[in-house]
């Protein structure tokens, strides 16, 4: 097994990275288990296939060498200048393994029968969890026990969570929806949870129609996966299930009323960032449930809509939606700038841009980052990517703004399920579009860069995106760069 602690011992911070790149059981414990020992839990991020199995650590501040096992490295001159030094391990069980790391068969066989945990403040610091990055870099989220303690009162609460429930769990433990929402929540209410080891749309619908859960939380992706699948085998899910909550990214209107119809389940959506431990606004189980709100603060939450000033707005203006409570972090580990553009007066500004109605509840329109500014004009992404979406050939759609010359172009990125052409959707966004929202160019593409969340990574659909990810080597003489 290859689950390992990388323990940052010789430093101020207990921190430990949960390096697993195969997921199974261990999950369970790891990170809830670290916490209880007095330890900062930190998951791992892992690249993309452009360079697969590749670890990624940021805002780390230390400096140190990776090197292959018989690589010669001058340690007296590492020790000199405060740099850590770590072997890449050979394979096999006897291999050599990374500095400062704990395996977790031997750390589970020396275990003593009895568990004593360590006392903690509700400040302290439970984990470092990394946003999605879906316009940037990601950056490192300081979590305090007081968060997750915060942010489960408030969905229990919400969802009226009892040791009698179901939860599915199919989202990664590694996010802070399946994190904070499904693992955490369960075993602190005594809920069960029901695993779904490897997402796929058929083996999702068997483990419901098996188990009979009572809560289901996923992505977007997931829902309209598996409405497909439900409308092709022409069957409803269980009776038992007395709510669905969608979440970590927008489930277009027309989606939620035809999972609704073909299953026969409600859907709730609901908003939630890593900087606040997950949810901080749904639409209420028992009230009013808007189609394309994002619905009303939880307990302990508070939300406004700011203008450029800072200023609240009145409802129906639209601006940027600020959050504060005991769930919201207290800022991005090691990038202080950052930390103090998010927070102004004690309200974290998300990011997310929409509007208030008279009745509270919520609606986001776009990305504060994604705003398409055309002729002088704001254009919404989000308005146009749900009209491309109503085309019955159209899979998945993102808009976003390209500059051409001294102009911004509107261009759509656009998986198909079936044969259109690109004049013929530009035509369809004619009929439901004021003329300047219109796309300029149409791009279809066999698959959209998606995070693990289902969320589009627009960052890789620009001209000028390099994967900081990879490792380059400078150029030495006439040779080419690698």
């Amino acid at each position: 097994m290859t689950w390992k602690i990388f323990s940052r011992k010789k430093h101020k911070e207990p921190w430990r990275l949960i390096f697993r790149p195969h997921g199974d059981m261990a999950d369970i414990m790891a990170l809830p288990g670290a916490v209880l020992e007095g330890q900062i839990a930190g998951r791992y991020l892992l690249s993309s296939t452009v360079t697969p199995g590749t670890v990624i650590l940021q805002g780390v501040s230390r400096k140190g060498i990776l090197a292959g096992v018989d690589v010669a490295i001058d340690h007296e001159a590492a020790t000199e200048h405060d740099v850590d030094v770590a072997y890449q391990p050979r394979s096999g069980r006897a291999s050599l393994r990374p500095a400062e790391t704990v395996n977790f068969e031997e750390m589970m066989l020396k275990a003593g029968d009895e568990f004593v945990s360590v006392g903690r403040n509700p400040d302290d610091l439970a984990c470092i969890l990394y946003t999605s990055g879906t316009t940037g870099r990601p950056k490192g989220v300081k979590l305090a026990i007081k968060n997750f303690v915060s942010e489960h009162q408030s969905t229990a609460k919400a969802l009226d969570v009892t040791r009698k429930d179901k939860i599915i769990g199919v989202l990664p433990f590694f996010h802070v929806f399946g994190l904070s929402n499904i693992l955490h929540l369960g075993l602190i209410h005594g809920a069960s949870i029901v695993l779904v080891p490897q997402y796929s749309p058929g083996s999702l619908l068997k483990t419901i129609m098996e188990n009979h859960p009572t809560l289901i939380m996923a992505i977007p992706t997931m829902f309209v996966h598996l409405l497909a699948v439900l409308e092709r085998r022409k069957v409803r899910l269980p009776e038992s299930i007395r709510l669905c909550v969608s979440g970590a990214a927008p489930l277009p209107k027309d989606i939620i009323e035809a999972f609704e119809k073909c299953s026969g389940c409600r859907v709730l959506e609901g908003y939630g960032l890593t900087e606040t431990a997950s949810a901080c606004c749904l639409n209420p189980p028992h009230g009013l449930c808007k189609a394309g709100s994002i619905g009303v603060p939880l307990a302990g939450f508070e939300m406004k809509i700011v203008g450029a000033d800072g200023q609240e707005l009145p409802p129906g203006e639209v601006g940027e939606i600020a959050v504060r409570g005991e769930g919201v972090t207290a800022g991005y580990y090691n990038l202080p700038e950052e930390t103090n553009e998010a927070f102004k007066d004690g309200w974290f500004l998300t990011g997310d841009i929409g509007y208030q109605d008279r009745d509270g509840y919520f609606f986001i329109t776009d990305r504060k980052k994604e705003i398409i500014i055309k002729g002088g004009l704001n254009i919404s992404p989000r308005e146009v990517e749900e009209v491309l979406l109503g085309h019955p050939a159209v899979k998945e759609a993102a808009v976003m703004g390209r500059k051409k010359g001294e102009r911004e172009e509107i261009v759509a990125f656009v998986t198909t399920k079936g044969e259109i052409s690109a004049k013929a959707l530009i035509s369809h966004c004619r009929q439901a579009l004021s003329s300047f929202k219109v796309p300029d160019a149409i791009c279809f593409m066999e698959a959209l860069p998606m995070s693990v969340t289902g969320k589009v990574l627009k960052k890789e659909l620009t001209d000028d995106y390099r994967d900081e990810r990879r490792i380059r080597r400078k150029e030495i003489g006439p040779g080419p760069v690698d």
